[in-house]
């Protein structure tokens, strides 16, 4: 502090010396930053609870599988910061604040852990159960702490469901003290330090109020896994030496649509299924998967019910698993119509004969 003051008051008699004046409070805010990751957390006066929850070697519980734009944003994040120098020659900071947007469960929370994990910061997450309160004032003192905490350590601060303390303002059932927590929170997401990286996270974007989008650097938009991308998460996590290649395609014709979370829980389920029923792998995944899909229409059974048969299930097998008649399943197969490629393989079959 001594020698912030002390260049603050060199550089109002000397602004030649703004480039290396510049460039050695730089490295102070690193020293700085590196030591109060060390201070004991912020707490509420009342309840004594601590307002964040650190993590200091935040390794991701699996691999991450995201679209190519998502991949490319959190890349692009990683990458300027060992660019720091040459961004700050051609006058310009390294991405500072992230907004993901997304419905539950598509990534948003492990892309901060693994940001964490690549630049090695330590992550500091919001605990709303501690922050929030019912008394007048208490919800905002409690934010405008966590942000000063924040803003003085080298860390990456995650603000997860940013939608509770970043409403519309123009929503009238608010009352104006969370209003005005609003103005600040937007004031602090423009001035945060080049040196910290902040992330917020929302499952409703609606609910945000609109000045907030155009105050982040970046906005990584979160969506639900294609089947491709699920197949590759399933082969990252499931053992190749007891499942096969061609039951990992049926797998994600199960799952398809269904979220990154829901894979992960659904292989962890099955394994737990697998240990207590003793049973092998490959069947407590298909029970288990199955139990996603009760909302499925219909038609959507029907169209598993043929992928399941090219599989090599029995009828009887696939009866059990959709809850669909062997005899609507038969009749559906016997007149299904083969698809082109099929047709001229057939017709080529026939020839041949």
């Amino acid at each position: 502090m001594l020698v912030r003051r002390t260049l603050s008051s060199v550089l109002k008699r000397r602004p030649d010396l703004a480039p290396d004046i510049t460039d050695i409070l730089s490295r102070l805010s690193n020293v700085t930053a590196t030591r109060s990751a060390l201070d004991p957390l912020p707490v509420d006066s009342d309840s004594r609870l601590e307002l964040l929850r650190r993590e200091y070697d935040p390794q991701p519980e699996v691999q991450p599988v995201w679209p190519k734009s998502v991949e490319s944003s959190l890349s692009e994040t990683v990458l300027e910061r060992g660019l720091d120098n040459e961004l700050r020659r051609i006058g310009v900071q390294p991405t500072r604040s992230l907004l993901f947007k997304g419905p539950p469960g598509t990534g948003k929370s492990l892309a901060a852990r693994w940001l964490a994990y690549r630049l090695h910061y330590p992550l500091l997450t919001l605990d709303l159960s501690a922050v929030m309160s019912s008394f007048l004032g208490k919800t905002g003192n409690n934010i405008r702490v966590v942000l000063d905490y924040a803003r003085r350590s080298q860390c990456i601060l995650l603000l997860d469901e940013f939608d509770a303390i970043a409403k519309r303002r123009d929503d009238a059932a608010e009352v104006g003290e969370l209003k005005r927590l609003v103005t600040v929170l937007l004031q602090e997401i423009d001035s945060w330090p080049p040196y910290g990286l902040l992330v917020a996270a929302t499952n409703h974007p609606d609910l945000l109020d609109p000045a907030v989008w155009r105050r982040f650097d970046r906005v990584v938009e979160f969506v639900f896994p294609t089947r491709q991308e699920v197949q590759v998460l399933l082969t990252s996590l499931l053992p190749s030496s007891e499942i096969a290649e061609s039951f990992v395609v049926l797998l994600s014709h199960i799952l398809d649509g269904a979220s990154f979370a829901d894979v992960t829980k659904t292989l962890s389920a099955a394994k737990r299924y697998a240990l207590v029923r003793r049973s092998k792998l490959d069947e407590a995944l298909l029970e288990v998967a199955m139990a996603i899909g009760n909302d499925r229409s219909h038609r959507e059974k029907l169209a598993l019910a043929a992928v399941m048969q090219d599989y090599g299930l029995s009828q009887r097998r696939i009866s059990t698993l959709i809850g669909v008649s062997r005899d609507t399943i038969r009749s559906h197969a016997s007149g299904a119509q083969l698809d082109p490629s099929k047709r001229s393989g057939q017709r080529g079959n026939d020839a041949a004969r």
